[in-house]
């Protein structure tokens, strides 16, 4: 495979090292901009998976609104995203709800639980 290069932005730390790198697909062959170790390993991952926390909300019933925001509570891969995001559409819950209950538990295999990032109360 030939050379390819990418440029990343890391966000592993509150630094947000700018990266430029070279690589064949499978493994890095240079990089510049990286101020720490944990933005080689940040890259890595970027290149083998790219993994984010889902932030997002699900719908609630008997709630003062109408949705309540919901987020994975690790980073689940990228690529699940719209899968994931088509599982919450159908879902409604019942308030009340709390802060950190688990809303799906090991969504699709990775698991990630989704959980509740505020609580509430029945209206």
């Amino acid at each position: 495979m030939t050379a390819q290069q990418q440029h990343f932005v890391c966000v592993v730390c509150p630094i947000g090292c700018e990266i430029d790198v070279v690589h064949d697909g499978n493994r890095i062959i240079s990089m510049e901009g990286s101020k720490c170790e944990r933005s080689e390993e940040f890259v890595t991952q970027e290149l083998v998976e790219p993994m984010r926390i889902l932030t997002t909300t699900v719908r609630i019933e008997g709630a003062r609104w109408a949705v309540v925001p919901v987020r994975t509570d690790k980073s689940v891969p990228r690529r699940l995203f719209p899968r994931i995001m088509r599982q919450l559409r159908g879902i409604t819950l019942q308030a009340p709800i709390n802060m950190l209950d688990v809303v799906v538990s090991d969504v699709l295999g990775t698991g990630a639980d989704v959980i509740a990032t505020r609580t509430m109360t029945r209206e």
